[in-house]
């Protein structure tokens, strides 16, 4: 026998050093793989709940709204728009419009 109870508490009454190694090494490899175990249920579990709630969910293709029409582009002269974003572009920097130059405006789809 390995343990024996003395009063409340547990002595090991083992007979060498390598008795005990060889039973704790055991014992770490014997939790570490129920561990282990236990996590790869768990992931096959929610694996499963997530697979089932994915067959739920309808296609994307099958009751889409319709797209919205495109809004008509301003009419407007090409230097109003400049000078607008111009203005807009020194009131963030904290600058003077004059201190800004553009040099080229794309619009960008």
């Amino acid at each position: 026998m390995l343990f024996a109870e003395e009063g409340a508490k547990l002595v090991f009454t083992g007979g060498s050093a390598a008795v005990s190694t060889l039973i704790t090494f055991l014992l770490g490899l014997g939790i570490v793989f129920i561990g282990l175990v236990a996590l790869i249920l768990i992931i096959k579990i929610m694996g499963a709940i997530m697979h089932g709630a994915a067959k739920n969910k309808p296609e994307p293709g099958a009751e889409q709204a319709p797209e919205p029409e495109k809004a008509p582009e301003p009419e407007g002269d090409r230097g109003e728009i400049i000078a607008a974003v111009s203005a807009a572009i020194a009131t963030v920097m904290g600058e003077n419009v004059g201190g800004i130059r553009i040099v080229s405006f794309k619009k960008v789809d």
